[in-house]
């Protein structure tokens, strides 16, 4: 009994290793993959703003929790299968029920596994990815600030800005108060304008990256060329302000969006929403930051089945699997979403019904695990459908 045991704990630690190694790569290359979607937009800020590389880093890292979400219980569907799969494929499954030894053992690494990356997952939805969203949105305007910046260049003609030309001659840097401030807007083909003020403020809204110019002392030389009409205007004070968003990778939102905020803010946005399905939405949103990380758990009752009964199918079925049951999971979620939604059914459980429905089929491919088939997966559907086929002709 001790030296079962012993060959059973060797068998745990052996199995657990090689999961998380494939784990690991897996989680980062499709992490990768996700991430890379935004590393064209970011390039351009390195190429034309001269932005440094540190900060293009801390946005990729800053915009990989919501990714994470999603390829942190596939990458553990991914590893369980392949390594499993590799195990049946070499025949150690077979040496293991030779043994005498219950495959149901082989869940104690899996469910060790698959509870780290639940309880990851959990700490990325709830604390990870709301800071997350925060950071990214800081650090995006601190590289567009570098990219524009004007208080620290005196003497130089700034063009950073497109369709306009900002010239300070000093910058009281204690006080931040500008001198011989000269600004050319020519952003509107129609009507170009020149100011110039003795004195002024500049202040960039982190929040709506709106340029705002308090000016005092100046002139405002303004051209309208379809009405062939030029204006000098004197004033002692002048406001204006131009949105910089343009200046901002596409797609990157400046406020918090649902999926962004911890439970706190979207508990505060559902007391503040107006409509039924606004509500529903949010109480969906709150659900599945703890329904997506818990589907690591539905995955363990389907990934040892899968991954011991898929024999030889080649060295990226295992892989095709996964992916195949991942894209099955997201279109039930989504299902499910919107006949909850259609049905007024509960939020709880409309965001839990597909954790539910992959445990299920789990447990029934698990009924037979230690019963050795001669048939491959592959080949099983490919039985069925030509049955199928036969029966509708």
């Amino acid at each position: 009994m001790n030296l079962l045991a012993s060959i059973n704990k060797k068998i745990y630690l052996y199995i657990f290793k090689e999961i998380i190694q494939i784990l690991l790569l897996s989680l980062a290359v499709l992490t990768f993959i996700m991430v890379i979607s935004r590393i064209g937009q970011l390039t351009d800020l390195i190429i034309n703003k001269g932005v440094e590389l540190k900060d293009i880093f801390l946005l990729i890292i800053y915009s990989s929790p919501p990714y994470l979400t999603f390829t942190l219980p596939m990458s553990f569907l991914l590893s369980t299968i392949v390594v499993l799969g590799r195990l049946s494929t070499e025949n150690e499954v077979l040496a293991l029920k030779a043994s005498g030894i219950d495959l149901k053992y082989l869940f104690a690494p899996v469910i060790l596994t698959g509870a780290i990356i639940t309880l990851i997952g959990l700490l990325n939805t709830i604390v990870f990815l709301p800071n997350s969203g925060d950071l990214f949105r800081k650090t995006l305007i601190n590289v567009v600030k570098k990219g524009i910046t004007i208080e620290d260049r005196e003497g130089i003609f700034n063009d950073n800005i497109p369709g306009v030309v900002i010239y300070i001659d000093k910058v009281d840097k204690e006080n931040k108060r500008l001198r011989g401030i000269l600004v050319s807007d020519d952003r509107d083909k129609d009507i170009r304008q020149m100011i110039s003020a003795n004195r002024g403020f500049i202040n960039l809204d982190p929040v709506t990256l709106d340029l705002n110019f308090l000016l005092e002392d100046g002139n405002l030389h303004r051209w309208e060329k379809k009405a062939d009409i030029y204006r000098n205007l004197y004033f002692k004070e002048y406001f204006f302000s131009m949105n910089l968003e343009k200046n901002v990778p596409h797609n990157v939102p400046l406020r918090k969006r649902p999926y962004e905020m911890d439970t706190k803010e979207l508990k505060k946005a559902l007391m503040n929403a107006t409509s039924a399905f606004d509500r529903y939405d949010i109480m969906l949103e709150i659900f599945k930051k703890f329904s997506i990380p818990l589907s690591t758990l539905s995955f363990m009752f389907l990934a040892v089945p899968l991954g011991i009964r898929r024999r030889v199918e080649g060295k990226f079925s295992g892989i095709l699997y996964s992916l195949l049951l991942f894209i099955l999971y997201y279109v039930l979620m989504a299902f499910t979403e919107n006949i909850g939604k259609t049905l007024g059914a509960s939020a709880f459980i409309t965001s839990f019904t597909p954790n539910l429905v992959v445990m299920i089929i789990g447990l029934c491919f698990l009924r037979n695990l230690n019963y050795e088939e001669h048939t491959t997966i592959s080949e099983k559907i490919k039985h069925k459908w030509r049955g199928y086929i036969e029966k509708t002709k």
